[in-house]
């Protein structure tokens, strides 16, 4: 904890582990619907085409994000956030997902093209 009361980075990123770590099985089996199962019902889901609010508006895009021939690689994190890059397996793709986790969910997912 910070002497404001709030948790440090540190707290942050030990909580988000096992979100971070759910995401990452969903996207790796090109599971979108355990994917969207981490998505919190206020969770904000921006990509290319615009911003997407709620669990089902958000769900369909976590379902086009977990496909199949994508690796993806460990989460680059920083307390409550992170970035998951992905390849095509046959390399003519790459992206990532920046995420925010609160509590047991993600709150807050931008695509990248």
């Amino acid at each position: 904890m910070t002497p404001g009361g709030h948790p440090a980075d540190a707290d942050r990123e030990r909580r988000a582990v096992p979100v971070l770590a759910a995401a990452l099985r969903a996207l790796r089996h090109a599971d979108g619907a355990a994917l969207a199962a981490l998505l919190r019902d206020d969770a904000a889901w921006l990509a290319p085409d615009g911003r997407f609010d709620g669990p089902a508006a958000a769900a369909t895009h976590a379902r086009a994000v977990a496909i199949a021939g994508r690796e993806w690689a460990d989460p680059q994190i920083k307390g409550a956030h992170a970035v998951l890059r992905w390849i095509d397996a046959d390399g003519g793709g790459r992206g990532a997902l920046v995420v925010e986790v609160r509590g047991e969910h993600l709150v807050l997912v931008c695509e990248t093209p």
